[in-house]
């Protein structure tokens, strides 16, 4: 299996499932940026290789993105940042009858509009240079309306879908290929925000009989950047153990 292109940009590449993409991308040999709003997580990854290097970004920020990110253009983009609030500062859940418009636009700043600023920041490099990967972090609470999260998060992750399906055809005649991933419920620090029984109350639902893991995820995005993927666009590929099987 082989990767093109040098380098390597991450959003939200301090998290869970962004630190061991970062992992991986390193071991094959690619310079990696890790953006997130909080770099300490990436810290120590990032003094133990010198391949990756940690920027600190407001991804919800258009303007922060745009000085923040210019010179950081990369070959391979993964989309990858999300946020999923489920409660609000009282503690109750946020119902769609309860949810501001504050968190409706913080969400979709975050999951949506952010992938889009991203993209626009490395598209330049990468149809110069006739190459580009391009992998959007999704869910399959998109596929099925989720499960804990919010109407902002589920919304959020369709546009995702639809982003990735609308890009990859506009994109394909320069060499860029562009793609998504649907998690199913990954241990992550997003997904802890509920009582540990939620998720595993899931398990006998998931015929692999797991809950996901980040490694689950990078394998996948580290394939679809790889010569083995050269002929796939504008596909989502489904991630959850066998949750979900629909079309």
């Amino acid at each position: 299996m082989e990767i093109g292109g040098k380098s390597v940009m991450i959003t939200g590449g301090c998290g869970g499932i962004g630190l061991e993409m970062g992992r991986l991308f390193a071991e094959a040999g690619k310079d990696v940026v890790l953006v997130d709003a909080n770099i300490e997580p990436g810290a120590a990854l990032a003094r133990d290789n010198k391949r990756i290097k940690c920027v600190r970004c407001d991804l919800s920020s258009a303007s922060d993105i745009e000085q923040t990110l210019g010179g950081h253009a990369a070959d391979i983009l993964i989309n990858n940042v999300g946020i999923s609030p489920k409660f609000d500062a009282d503690g109750n859940r946020i119902r769609t009858w309860t949810m501001t418009i504050d968190q409706w636009n913080t969400v979709m700043a975050t999951n949506v509009t952010s992938f889009f600023l991203c993209t626009k920041v490395c598209l330049p490099r990468m149809m110069d240079r006739k190459f580009g990967r391009i992998v959007n972090i999704a869910s399959y609470a998109a596929r099925i309306g989720g499960y804990q999260a919010a109407v902002h998060y589920t919304t959020s992750k369709a546009a995702v879908l639809g982003f990735t399906k609308s890009l990859a055809r506009e994109m394909a005649p320069y060499g860029i290929l562009v793609n998504a991933i649907n998690p199913g419920r990954i241990e992550t620090p997003m997904t802890r925000d509920v009582p540990k029984e939620l998720s595993e109350a899931l398990i006998p639902q998931i015929p692999a009989g797991r809950l996901g893991v980040p490694k689950d995820i990078a394998n996948v995005a580290l394939f679809l950047c790889s010569d083995l993927a050269d002929y796939m666009t504008g596909t989502a590929v489904e991630v959850n153990g066998g949750l979900y099987v629909g079309p």
